[in-house]
Order: C-alpha cells, then structure tokens, then sequence
C-alpha cells in the first residue's frame, strides 16, 4: 500500500485510522514489497506525557497552545481517542507493538515483561522499508526493546542524522508535562517554566475546579501549573514543526500529536476513567 500524506489525512478523517494503519503495517510485511522507501512520506510523532485533551483547540479555556492550535487546523483533531491503560509503561507497550497489555503480558507498570521474539516493535518494519528511525528519548515498554527497533534511540537522536534521501520516522517525548512537573507548585509564584512570558503565567485564583477535588489554594496551584506546563509543551511543538519546516520538508511530513494518558493530577493518570484514558490526538 503506498500512501502519501494527503491521502493518509483523507482516509484517517473518515474513522478508519486503525485500518490504515494495519494496512499499512500488513504491506510493509510482504515479501514480495519490493520498494524502496523513496517518494514515501516522513512521520514526525511529537509524544507527551500526562495530559488530558486540555488544549484550546480542544475547547479549553485556559489553554495558551496556539501552535498546537494551528497544527490541529491543518490537520485532524480527534475528540473520542483512548489509550489502553491509565499509566505510561503499559501504554506504550500496546502502541511500539501494536498488541493490548493484556495480551502482550505488560499490564502491570514496570512490569518486565518477556517479548516474545516473534512480536516486532512497528519502526522494525519501516526499517526493513527504508525509513531512517530515531527515537528521542523515551522507551519504557515494560521489556527491553531490540536493537533492531531504533536506528538511533537516546537523547541525541534526530532524523537530521538519517543519511541523504531517505524518509524518516522520528519520535520526540515531551517530559515536562509529567505529574512530576507539578510537584513544586508550593513555590508557585517563583517557579514558572522559564520559556513562558509573563502573559502566559496562569493565576490560581482564576481556575475553575472540577468538583470531583477540593478546592484548595494546593489545588488550585497545581491546575496553574499544569496549564502552565502545557504552554511550555506548545514551545516544544513549535520547535520541532520550525525544524521541519526550515529543511524544506513540512508538506512531505505527517504529523503526529498525542499523550501516553491523561493528566497525573489525582482520579486520572493510573486510573480508567475517561480522566485518565482520554486523550489529545492530532493528525496533520
């Protein structure tokens, strides 16, 4: 099956995003698929971690996300889009797989599971086909991915690196949104992500609490900062889209936005309510 960005679009605006991409996988398997990679298009997955579709093309109001905004006018903004499991280890098991946790074995988080070898990670078969794979940095499958998944995989991976004319598949991981990020929020007023403006500081007095927690002025800090966080996610997208976007290679690039599950802030992340399986999903 060979598919160009313009059509790859056209078929994942009608819901069958999944059979795509089976198909897509299917073909890449048969021997007898000759081709080289050349003409195919680049994939470009911008992944972060804990976040719930709280983004202002999502209709969130105190969202400051205008790259990320635009990116989802360009493309496709999915609203009804899950993840398997609540926590990241789990998560992203099924997707370097394409298998449930369940069935793969990897359920419980940092769980070691044992991969069996007749199971590839999916960048095996876009190398057998010519792409030049890197991943930045994040693995955290719950078993040891193979050597062969990767071209490149650590923190200096970039598809820059791929050899003249080949395709890339690369996967830039944003940490900054983990519910790590959000632990310092006592110190509030002092710690505000330093790319941010001061425009784009969020007030904690302004947030409106979900009536599930209390509101407390903790609480309301950790909202102020999660949205905050957020914003500095959009800095990151943009950098990666201006990177693109400089070589020349933006129109000839699929790009993909999501989070592993929803946001680490209490009855979401590790948790299968929609708070904490639903999540952003852009295609461009």
């Amino acid at each position: 099956m060979d598919i160009n960005r313009r059509d790859f679009l056209k078929v994942s605006s009608t819901g069958v995003l999944s059979l795509t991409i089976t198909g897509c996988v299917d073909s890449l398997q048969k021997p007898s698929d000759t081709k080289t990679a050349a003409g195919r298009p680049n994939i470009l997955w911008i992944s972060c971690e804990d976040i719930s579709p709280h983004l202002g093309c999502y209709g969130e109001e105190f969202a400051v996300t205008p790259n990320i905004d635009r990116l989802a006018k360009e493309g496709v903004r999915y609203r009804r889009a899950f993840t398997v499991h609540g926590v990241c280890a789990p998560t992203r098991s099924g997707i370097i797989t394409g298998m449930y946790p369940s069935s793969l074995g990897s359920v419980n988080m940092r769980c070691r599971a044992s991969k069996p070898d007749s199971i590839k990670c999916f960048p095996q078969y876009l190398r057998q086909v010519g792409y030049y794979c890197t991943n930045n940095s994040k693995t955290d499958y719950n078993f040891k991915p193979p050597a062969e998944a990767w071209d490149e995989s650590s923190k200096k991976a970039h598809w820059k690196n791929r050899p003249e004319g080949k395709p890339f598949f690369a996967v830039f991981n944003f940490t900054g949104t983990h519910e790590s990020a959000l632990w310092n929020s006592a110190d509030f007023d002092n710690t505000h992500p330093g790319r941010l403006k001061e425009s784009e500081w969020q007030k904690p007095e302004n947030m409106k609490i979900p009536p599930i927690y209390p509101d407390t002025p903790a609480v309301r800090r950790d909202f102020a900062r999660l949205f905050e966080r957020i914003t500095e996610l959009d800095y990151f997208v943009k950098d990666r889209l201006d990177e693109v976007k400089k070589a020349g290679l933006y129109d000839d690039t699929i790009v993909f936005l999501w989070s592993d599950h929803g946001n680490g802030l209490p009855r979401a992340k590790r948790w299968l309510y929609d708070s904490g399986t639903l999540v952003p999903l852009i295609v461009r």
